[in-house]
């Protein structure tokens, strides 16, 4: 099992900010257990964050997960995607390195807020080629099937060259949105979800599951079962983080909260782990 997941519903309290993240990791689960432990501090420690530039202080929070993970002994040969929310006030950041996911529903529909990052893409391979590697059979250096990651030390080997120029990435895309009462929840989930059931498919299943008052802990649970039956199995692990709004999202309203019991809580999220039986 090497998937990692982060909830900090009180990131910056001040200013109602809670994070959520979904790590998966590869060459063993090092770098998505430091990624899952360290990203919380990496984004409150960063300058931009701390002046107010929140996309910005996502994006420096992965450069500094990235060089932690390059700096353990441990994980030299490991690495993991990472696909980190912030939601403050009406504003939801997503910022995200390889083929983990965030699908936020709009009025039921899937909207998908990340971008996977795969060698075959020209920019990447363009990339990936510059800095002395090559794109075969769809991985880098005929290794990898992700061409950006945090980690991945043996991919990022030339000092001549930024980190964000290595043949693997830690740069991530960072998008901003303004959420409205027409977005109901979001679902970050690694690419064992994804590669099973299609992101239609899984806003329909949490809507149902919804309007049927099930727990956000039985939704995700629900969408690990559904993506680990024999039908669909991608044989990967499985991981969901499940965040749900308020009805009616206003920036002075907005908060961040883990239960019913407060009148002003507009979220709530369940995270749910699976591998299935052989990994």
């Amino acid at each position: 099992m090497e998937d990692a997941h982060s909830v900090e519903l009180d990131l910056d309290p001040e200013t109602g900010t809670a994070l959520f993240g979904v790590f998966d990791g590869h060459g063993g689960r090092q770098v998505a257990d430091l990624c899952a432990a360290n990203v919380v501090d990496a984004v409150r420690s960063s300058p931009a964050y701390q002046r107010g530039d929140v996309g910005e202080g996502l994006r420096e929070a992965f450069f500094e997960l990235d060089n932690r993970a390059l700096a353990c002994a441990e994980a030299h040969l490991a690495g993991a995607t990472a696909t980190v929310a912030l939601v403050r006030g009406d504003r939801l950041y997503v910022a995200g390195v390889g083929d983990s996911r965030c699908v936020l529903s709009h009025a039921g529909t899937a909207q998908i807020l990340t971008n996977d990052h795969k060698p075959d893409d020209p920019k990447e391979r363009a990339r990936i080629q510059n800095a002395g590697g090559f794109v075969v059979w769809g991985r880098v250096n005929a290794n990898l099937n992700i061409s950006r990651a945090l980690g991945d030390a043996s991919f990022k080997q030339d000092k001549n060259l930024s980190a964000s120029e290595q043949q693997v990435s830690p740069d991530p895309d960072v998008r901003c949105v303004t959420l409205t009462r027409h977005d109901t929840f979001m679902v970050l989930a690694c690419d064992g979800l994804w590669n099973a059931l299609p992101e239609q498919q899984v806003v329909a299943y949490v809507q149902r599951r919804l309007n049927l008052r099930h727990t956000l802990g039985a939704v995700a649970e629900g969408l690990v079962a559904e993506a680990m039956q024999p039908q669909r199995c991608a044989h990967d692990n499985v991981t969901v983080v499940v965040v749900q709004f308020n009805d009616a999202v206003q920036a002075s309203q907005l908060a961040i909260g883990t239960g019913a019991v407060d009148s002003t809580t507009s979220a709530d999220a369940a995270a749910v782990t699976a591998s299935p039986p052989h990994v």
